[in-house]
């Protein structure tokens, strides 16, 4: 029996690596997933997962659309939020514009999801996941805005911990250091080298190693877990 058998799972952002991932092991390990994708991916045509396109720009329908896909699918026990975005420029010239979207879609789209997921996960108890990041609690030069919005994601996520106990829902995040995914993918050499050279495991992590804490995460061997954001970064952050 996999860890996760007989779950319902919904993987936000699930066409990016660590969503992908995400949804591959859940499944792997006995769960139904449910997954919303921003732009399709040949490779989630094989995954085997229910799919729905989430536009995350369009801010009134957010939530209606989770809500429709949750109660077509017949509820959920877990939600795992891995939408993100990143729009790396010196906080000097940081346009507003910019910063606003960030924040929009790192912080604001997690919320309106987790809003939407409340009612169907309190039925029966459950577990959510908020992928946040590291440099949300270290700082990051250039990242301000993604630095701000994963921040504030953490906290977001200790004060429904709070909330949500009573309702036997427990919330923590997931906060990884540099992962091999598309937004790691465009850094040039000299970055990259000098980024390696500052993590003592000497390597970028995989997004499969993210896929299995979060498997852990949502299921009944830690469910007396909750209010926390796990570092996973190869010893970056130490």
């Amino acid at each position: 029996m996999g860890l996760l058998e007989g779950k319902k799972v919904l993987v936000t952002g699930i066409s990016g690596g660590i969503g992908y991932a995400c949804g591959k092991l859940f499944i792997d390990e006995g769960a139904n997933v449910l997954g919303s994708y921003r732009t399709m991916k040949p490779e989630l045509e094989t995954l085997g997962a229910k799919l729905f396109q989430l536009d995350i720009n369009d801010r009134d329908n957010i939530a209606k659309t989770v809500k429709a896909e949750i109660r077509a699918f017949g509820g959920i026990d877990a939600l795992v939020n891995c939408i993100g975005i990143t729009a790396p420029e010196p906080l000097f010239a940081a346009d507003p514009a910019k910063w606003e979207n960030v924040v929009e879609t790192n912080l604001f789209s997690a919320m309106r999801i987790m809003q939407s997921a409340i009612v169907p996960l309190a039925r029966k108890g459950g577990a959510i996941i908020n992928i946040s990041s590291v440099f949300g609690i270290k700082g990051g030069i250039g990242q301000s805005s993604y630095c701000a919005s994963k921040g504030a994601l953490d906290a977001m996520t200790r004060a429904a911990a709070l909330e949500l106990a009573g309702k036997n829902i427990r919330v923590n995040a997931v906060a990884p250091g540099f992962i091999e995914t598309e937004m790691t993918a465009g850094f040039d050499e000299k970055f990259r080298a000098e980024s390696i050279a500052r993590i003592p495991m000497k390597r970028f992590g995989k997004p499969e190693e993210i896929a299995d804490l979060c498997a852990f995460l949502i299921s009944d061997r830690a469910k007396y877990i909750t209010g926390q954001s796990f570092v996973i970064d190869g010893g970056l952050s130490i």
